[in-house]
C-alpha cells in the first residue's frame, strides 16, 4: 500500500514551500489536539470541556454574564468543544451572537444540534439552552446593541456579515 506524502499531496510547489506548509499544517493540527484538552479555550484558540461543576442557569444568574466583556461558550455535550465570544443583554435577557467572518465556524451549527451549552465567566458556570432567534425586528435591535457595547461601525464588514443569535434562557424554558 502506498504512503501518501507531503509530494504527493503538495506536488506543485517547490521543496521549501513543501516544507513550511507541512510544518504549518503540522502545528496547527498539533495546537488543535492539545487546545481539546484544555479547560475551555486559550483565548481566541478554541478548547475543550471546562473543568469544573456548573450550576443551573436562571435569569438572574446571567445578568453579570451580559456585563462581561467576553465569555466562554461550551458547546456539543457528547464532545464538548469550547471558545470565547461576546455577549449582549437586550430587555433583560442575555443573548450570544455567531458571526461568520470566518468560514469555518462550527460551533453555531453544533449548537443547532444540541442546544445544551455550558457558559463560563469570572470562573462561573452555568448550564443553560441556547435558542436561535430568527425575529429580524429583534435581530436588528440586537445588532444595534452589540455595536454599542463594542464600539462597532455599521459600515464596516462586521456589520455586514451573517450573524446568527442566539437567546440564552434555563434549560427548563424553552426560550
Amino acid at each position: 500500500m502506498a504512503t501518501l506524502g507531503a509530494n504527493a499531496i503538495l506536488p506543485t510547489m517547490n521543496s521549501t514551500t513543501r516544507t513550511v506548509t507541512s510544518v504549518t499544517i503540522g502545528a496547527l493540527v498539533a495546537a488543535g489536539l492539545a487546545t481539546s484538552h484544555l479547560d475551555g479555550p486559550w483565548g481566541m484558540i478554541p478548547g475543550g470541556r471546562f473543568h469544573g461543576e456548573g450550576r443551573a442557569c436562571t435569569h438572574e444568574s446571567l445578568t453579570a454574564f451580559g456585563d462581561s466583556r467576553e465569555i466562554e461558550i461550551e458547546v456539543r455535550p457528547q464532545r464538548p468543544r469550547s471558545m470565547t465570544t461576546w455577549s449582549v443583554r437586550v430587555d433583560g435577557a442575555l443573548f450570544i451572537p455567531a458571526d461568520f467572518l470566518t468560514p469555518w465556524k462550527r460551533w453555531p451549527y453544533q449548537v443547532i444540534d444540541a442546544p445544551n451549552v455550558r457558559l463560563r465567566s469570572n470562573g462561573t458556570i452555568l448550564e443553560c439552552r441556547a435558542k436561535r432567534v430568527s425575529d429580524a425586528p429583534r435581530i436588528e435591535k440586537l445588532r444595534r446593541a452589540i455595536a454599542r457595547k463594542y464600539d462597532l461601525q455599521p459600515d464596516s464588514r462586521a456589520g455586514r456579515v451573517e450573524v446568527w443569535w442566539f437567546k440564552i434562557v434555563p434549560r427548563t424554558e424553552e426560550g
